[in-house]
């Protein structure tokens, strides 16, 4: 995440709109053992679930267990929020969720041990509040499992607050927590009792997919404040990006012809995704995992699926959201991996950038994003397909509190 001030207004404001006081009184837990003896449990707010299991809801304030032998490959993020760059995820799954680096540090005796079963929460368009009860009944989880302490780590801007709601309710219940936070605003105003802020893009808060030294001196870095004895602590993160001497990408390796012999939706898009299986393969073979499937179909059938009502509108809408919107998010993945199938440095926004403005698939995401939108009642569903930078504007702050309550955070944002 850059500092806030260099943001677009639009972004700058829905980030303001997050802002929250703390939950409670500060819960600080002391424990004195030394970072070599503890045992330290991960939780990412992103979204990771079992290809077969249940995916995460729009709003959704459950947990998932995922035991530390996971294979990258069985996992996918099913995160509602479109507002972060998911291929640090696609590259290199410690990103989001640092498993091997915990087990590297555990190696060098860093830390004591990582706990054998981590987890995952999902972030997005929940009040912090939302989680109190998941997050307590994990608690008893994590002390049966002997943890002293977690590490959590956010994916999107809401997630900045979902972590503070669970590093509250964590400590409340005797368990230190320390993590990091994308924005620093909202931890200032939550005061949560330990974070590290990162200048890094949202969806990236270890910062290099595949950078070994770079993601463990972060973490050493936020695990250091489980030592200290008073708070809040919110530390500056040491490191920083160099944007400067970043080696370009690899040239794009797909021309997005938009002419062909069938101008219908399924025509253009059809054509689109063929163009690209050769590269979606070579990405298969170099990183030997996909991220597409949280829809349970195939691309083909996605193609189809979601085209079929747009070139015939004397059918029926849409009706089954779900599977709508995780088939766009299949498809976003495949592009993905298709466009950075090449072995190379991608910076965030690289893969959005090109499938918002040169795209059939990016023109398919803002017809729904507007046909959504038009009606006040699929109006919050509507930002769950595009982003902010997309529209270049606000797409709404709406939440769901404690009770199950849909509220709007800013009466004046922009619909």
């Amino acid at each position: 995440m850059v500092r806030l001030k260099d943001l677009p207004i639009y972004e700058q404001e829905h980030l303001l709109s997050k802002l929250l006081p703390p939950l409670g009184p500060l819960p600080w837990v002391i424990n004195n053992k030394s970072l070599n003896k503890k045992k330290i449990a991960i939780i990412t707010t992103a979204g990771l679930n079992y290809r077969n299991e249940e995916n995460f809801n729009f709003v959704d304030a459950s947990f998932r267990a995922i035991p530390t032998e996971t294979e990258s490959k069985n996992l996918l993020m099913t995160h509602s929020s479109v507002n972060f760059d998911r291929t640090g995820f696609q590259e290199d799954l410690n990103i989001v969720f640092p498993i091997d680096r915990f087990k590297e540090l555990e190696d060098e005796g860093f830390i004591g041990s990582l706990a054998s079963i981590n987890y995952s929460f999902m972030g997005a368009g929940l009040l912090p509040d939302a989680y109190e009860k998941s997050v307590r009944s994990l608690a008893k989880i994590l002390k049966q499992d002997d943890v002293d302490a977690v590490f959590i780590l956010p994916v999107c801007p809401n997630c900045s607050r979902s972590v503070c709601g669970i590093s509250y309710y964590l400590e409340s219940e005797g368990i230190q927590t320390t993590g990091i936070t994308l924005v620093r605003e909202i931890a200032e105003s939550m005061k949560p009792p330990r974070l590290l802020w990162v200048s890094f893009p949202l969806g990236r808060p270890l910062g290099k997919p595949n950078d070994e030294k770079f993601q463990k001196k972060v973490i050493r870095q936020s695990l250091e404040l489980l030592i200290k004895q008073k708070g809040p602590i919110l530390d500056d993160c040491l490191l920083e990006l160099d944007d400067k001497n970043s080696i370009p990408p690899p040239a794009c390796p797909i021309s997005f012809n938009k002419h062909t012999d069938d101008n219908s939706w399924y025509g253009r898009l059809n054509s689109e995704v063929s163009s690209m299986m050769t590269w979606y393969d070579l990405s298969l073979k170099r990183r030997n995992r996909t991220t597409v499937g949280a829809s349970k179909s195939t691309i083909m059938r996605i193609v189809k699926g979601l085209t079929a009502w747009i070139d015939d509108p004397e059918t029926l809408a849409p009706k089954d959201m779900a599977w709508l919107k995780f088939a766009l998010e299949d498809l976003k993945a495949f592009y993905g991996e298709s466009l950075t199938a090449q072995p190379g440095n991608y910076n965030a926004g690289y893969v959005d950038n090109i499938i918002f403005h040169e795209t059939v698939l990016g023109e398919l995401i803002t017809y729904y994003f507007e046909f959504f939108e038009s009606d006040p009642e699929t109006q919050p569903f509507a930002r769950t397909i595009a982003s902010r930078e997309q529209v270049k504007r606000s797409t709404g702050s709406w939440a769901i509190n404690k009770k199950g309550e849909m509220t709007k955070l800013k009466d004046n944002d922009k619909d």
